[in-house]
């Protein structure tokens, strides 16, 4: 079975990228795969730390795609727990990069798309190449959603907004599904005023967004101990952008996934929810949308055809994407022989 590791730019973890085609098509399937691949993982001898993203890919069967995707969240535990209800743009480029090292797609070049089947949540992604190196890419991460698909379609509950109760009272929120499902929360109903609290925000405010995403999590009927739907604190300290913070596994985001890049630019354009009055009330655009982060700053194209629940959003852009290559995976000294194969095929 082959494997490879490789690391997209901006990820809280690196990718573990499996060979599917030995496995079966259910998830049920892949799991034990998993669980006997983290087990002889030795994260000590990996300097990003703890590996949390498994990948398993294919190339597609279907003529207008490239590769078949499922995406496996780690979820920390004794023992440790696979999350499959939602994907991961960074981690999709880095399959996408590891697929053209194995040559089931082309070599990178500027200008070359490759396209991708998310299987989890049945979205499309477009990698366009801008620049290529030796061992990684500087990409442009097209999601393109399928015909037909209405703002008010990318609201789980049917609403713009809901109110959530939690122990520290009714919040606000707006959950819109594009990319992943995210609860978008208002800094300021958070006792946060400006950019500097925002990012520098502690386990006080983690552990408030932690109840407010599994209430969200019960009301659209998702596991409330899973790590979907994601949950991000949002307000703006400059005129024209937006700032940004997010949870990731374990802890905060260092700066925001592409996902939530895509279901950022989604919901800036539904006219009512929390990210659209914010981004309004700053005067900005949601064609090249800035986002700011504690780690920097993201851009953000967005097309629709309007803001109503009936208006079609058509696809988001995330440009400057840098993926790299990392090698074979960090594994336990003695580890099962049969994960050999992957350090014999790249030596």
């Amino acid at each position: 079975m082959l494997t490879y590791l490789a690391h997209a730019e901006g990820s809280v973890s690196s990718s573990i990228i499996i060979d599917g085609s030995e496995i079966g098509t259910n998830p049920q399937d892949v799991i034990p795969v998993l669980h006997r691949i983290h087990a002889d993982l030795d994260d000590s001898q990996h300097p990003h730390g703890l590996i949390s993203k498994f990948v398993v890919i294919r190339p597609s069967s279907h003529p207008m795609y490239d590769l078949s995707y499922w995406f496996f969240q780690l979820v920390p535990g004794n023992p440790v727990s696979f999350d499959y209800e939602g994907s991961c743009g960074h981690s999709i480029l880095a399959a996408i990069q590891v697929a053209m090292k194995w040559g089931w797609v082309a070599s990178a070049s500027p200008g070359l798309r490759v396209r991708v089947y998310i299987e989890n949540v049945g979205d499309s992604l477009v990698c366009e190449v801008d620049h290529a190196v030796r061992s990684g890419m500087n990409c442009t991460a097209h999601f393109i959603e399928n015909q037909g698909t209405s703002l008010g379609s990318l609201l789980p509950t049917g609403q713009v907004t809901n109110q959530l109760t939690t122990s520290f009272g009714e919040i606000e929120v707006s959950i819109v599904s594009s990319g992943n499902s995210y609860v978008f929360v208002q800094a300021d109903s958070l006792g946060i005023r400006s950019e500097e609290a925002l990012f520098e925000a502690g386990d006080g405010a983690l552990a408030q967004l932690q109840e407010i995403r599994r209430a969200a999590a019960l009301l659209i009927g998702l596991n409330p101990e899973g790590v979907f739907p994601k949950i991000a604190v949002v307000g703006s300290y400059q005129q024209g952008s937006l700032s940004f913070r997010a949870i990731s596994v374990p802890s905060w985001h260092p700066t925001i996934a592409l996902t939530g890049a895509a279901c950022v630019g989604a919901a800036a354009s539904i006219k009512g929810s929390v990210v659209y009055r914010i981004v309004q009330a700053s005067k900005s655009s949601t064609y090249r949308l800035p986002v700011r982060t504690k780690g920097g700053s993201t851009l953000i194209s967005t097309s629709t055809t309007g803001s109503e629940l009936n208006d079609y959003l058509l696809y988001n852009s995330i440009s400057d994407k840098n993926v790299r290559l990392i090698g074979s995976l960090p594994l336990k000294k003695g580890a099962a022989r049969e994960w050999e194969l992957q350090s014999k095929v790249f030596a």
